[in-house]
């Protein structure tokens, strides 16, 4: 017996509902990424590239495979008789890297701040000195999130970071691998942005030159600053949950599989991962049923 029209015409709207709805989050979600990518110089979406060659970094498209079952690997330590550095040891030394520019910039924006505090023959512009505590404060946030995640990454197996590479380690439903870029990108945004600040600092001495200090314009002088600095310090603490969420997911899913090295173990001389951008005959790395939210 044929259904109603108007039956059958709600029955089509339900099913289009679903499927709008995705397009409209999806289209949604693309602007926020776009208008993030803006703001902080476009270092996730360079970061989201980069992403893309850790997804390959453990073999786990088999279809019987489960989570955590196996052995871990982490080719973070290098291999025996293999003098080639592998994506996570190429990574470690960029944080390096990014944690020594940080620790200059911390110092010298603290140098500046002691000599103004010291100075006084001459009152410096408020400006300044707002300019020199954001690079200060910055800075020390990019620290504290290198510290972090340089432990947090040494932690994590090459199937962990595989799966943050393809945003499936917190859900396999729903994929988010921009959220990982974009924190993969905080250190660099918090160096880029703390050196900006030193030299508008500089810039704003040497142009403007003595003042209005602090002491008449302290309402102004906190409002510069704390704002930055209190996003920054909000990213710094969301990255952070963000880390420790997914460090005791691997942690509990290993414990409930038993897969954790035995003691004293270690195998570093394991032969490397299959890696689909190395190698033609690996699976592409793609999770099946599961939804990307983005690129």
């Amino acid at each position: 017996m044929p259904l109603p029209l108007t039956q059958s015409t709600s029955n089509r709207t339900g099913i289009n509902m679903p499927k709008r709805f995705h397009n409209i989050l999806d289209f949604a979600l693309w602007v926020v990424w776009l208008l993030v990518c803006l703001f902080t110089l476009g270092f996730p979406a360079k970061y989201r590239e980069r992403l893309r060659l850790f997804e390959g970094l453990y073999n786990i498209d088999a279809k019987d495979y489960k989570a955590w079952s196996t052995l871990p690997v982490y080719s973070d330590r290098g291999y025996k008789h293999n003098s080639i550095q592998t994506l996570r040891q190429k990574q470690q030394e960029e944080w390096d890297r990014l944690n020594i520019t940080m620790s200059v910039i911390t110092a010298t924006s603290a140098a500046a701040l002691a000599i103004q505090a010291i100075s006084s023959s001459t009152q410096i512009y408020w400006l300044v000195t707002a300019f020199y505590s954001i690079a200060f404060g910055l800075s020390l946030e990019g620290l504290i999130l290198i510290t972090h995640m340089t432990i947090s990454a040494g932690g994590s197996s090459d199937e962990g970071i595989a799966r943050l590479a393809r945003g499936i380690l917190y859900s396999t439903q729903y994929r988010a691998p921009r959220l990982t870029a974009f924190i993969m990108a905080l250190p660099a945004i918090f160096a880029t942005y703390s050196s900006l600040s030193l030299l508008l600092g500089l810039a704003a001495m040497v142009v403007v030159g003595p003042g209005e200090g602090v002491g008449t314009q302290r309402k102004e002088y906190i409002l510069a600053s704390i704002i930055p600095v209190g996003v920054g310090f909000l990213f710094l603490c969301s990255a952070i949950v963000l880390c420790e969420i997914g460090t005791w997911l691997e942690i509990w899913g290993r414990r409930s599989e038993r897969s954790t090295l035995p003691e004293g173990g270690d195998i570093t001389g394991a032969p490397v991962p299959c890696c689909s951008y190395c190698c033609s005959k690996s699976q592409h790395s793609t999770v099946h049923g599961a939804r990307t939210l983005g690129p």
